[in-house]
């Protein structure tokens, strides 16, 4: 029986490419995965989620097509056992938050499958598994799907920022500096649109206080980019750093946000994990019931671009989006558009008062 996808990687080979030709005839699908992962050049979020999806497919050949991947060849694969895994992943209609939920599940686990496909018909090892042969006949099988606008309410985020704005100053000294570190992530955040990955990976070489600019090197993609800040988020950098005893010549070098609170000791970088926890705490503490991440604030910023009329094209620049079509549905352009139109017609909404609505 096969392993998990997580075991797939700690037997892979990083960086063997396979040989053509008859190789596929005794290679194994389990072998294949392995080869697939090795040499696979992604973010750890994303190849983690392409770990989900293959595993699942493997599972789906063991289950469904009595097929055990640890000893069938990898030339055994077609294109009817993707459309199969396929068609059990797609929910038959999409009405419900739970079936918006699962289409988004299948999207990324067929999107991995079709990836591996990919990279064993490019390498010789099943040519029946072409790429554009399986994209047309899964496009044939999927519902008409656009992604939902993200629920991300402005009022919650900038009730965040108010509450992180307002917090007394602590007398203890790491407390005072957890508070100026927290004041300052959660603007970087909201004003510069980066995702949490990135955050954590910033030094403070690659934020330029001058320009009110943050240089991000390798993102999602590979890509590198520019992102922008204002003066508050300028000022909060400032006085976090001072209070961390940041010295004069060598400063560069240091993680932007530490995961650390000690005065003279920045420590290595923040984590993700931790950046999650302390959002989440926020909008606890500030009575917020929606579900509020670090990404939320890069929802936000893309929705508050379009509100203040921002080309879309710049929004995608400063996401980093390779897509335009990504970028309408993240800022959910149309939705917002829609909305301030409809009551420049009829005058702005109103919500009625609790006695009424009662």
């Amino acid at each position: 029986m096969f392993s998990d996808a997580i075991g797939f990687t700690e037997r892979s080979a990083v960086g063997s490419s396979p040989v053509p030709g008859e190789v596929a005839d005794v290679m194994t699908i389990a072998a294949a995965v392995d080869l697939f992962f090795g040499d696979l050049r992604l973010a750890p979020r994303t190849k983690k989620t392409y770990w989900h999806g293959i595993a699942k497919f493997l599972r789906h050949l063991s289950q469904h097509e009595g097929i055990d991947p640890e000893t069938a060849p990898v030339a055994t694969l077609c294109p009817d056992h993707v459309t199969s895994f396929a068609s059990i992943l797609v929910p038959p209609d999409i009405r419900t938050p739970e079936e918006v939920s699962r289409m988004r599940t299948a999207q990324n686990n067929i999107s991995a499958v079709r990836k591996f496909c990919s990279y064993l018909s490019s390498y010789d090892l099943n040519d029946d598994l072409a790429g554009d042969r399986i994209k047309t006949r899964i496009a044939a099988m999927m519902p008409r799907f656009t992604a939902p606008p993200p629920d991300v309410k402005l009022t919650d985020l900038d009730q965040i920022v108010a509450f992180v704005d307002s917090r007394r100053r602590e007398e203890k000294a790491h407390l005072e500096l957890r508070r100026l570190k927290v004041r300052a992530m959660i603007r970087f955040l909201f004003r510069s649109g980066v995702r949490v990955s990135e955050l954590c990976a910033l030094r403070r070489r690659d934020v330029d206080l001058v320009e009110g600019a943050a240089s991000i090197y390798r993102a999602k993609g590979g890509k590198s980019r520019t992102v922008h800040f204002d003066g508050d988020t300028a000022s909060a950098l400032t006085a976090y750093w001072h209070l961390r005893g940041d010295p004069v010549r060598g400063a560069g070098a240091l993680p932007a946000f530490s995961g650390r609170d000690k005065i003279g000791v920045p420590g290595s970088a923040i984590s993700t994990r931790t950046v999650e926890h302390i959002v989440a705490g926020l909008a606890e503490k500030s009575g917020i019931e929606s579900d509020v991440t670090p990404h939320s604030f890069r929802h936000g910023l893309a929705t508050e671009l379009v509100r203040r009329r921002v080309r879309e094209s710049t929004v995608q620049t400063i996401l980093g989006h390779a897509s335009p079509a990504t970028t309408r549905i993240y800022v959910h352009k149309s939705a917002v558009e829609v909305a301030e139109e409809y009551q420049d017609a009829f005058g702005p909404y109103r919500p009625p008062h609790s006695s009424v609505a009662d």
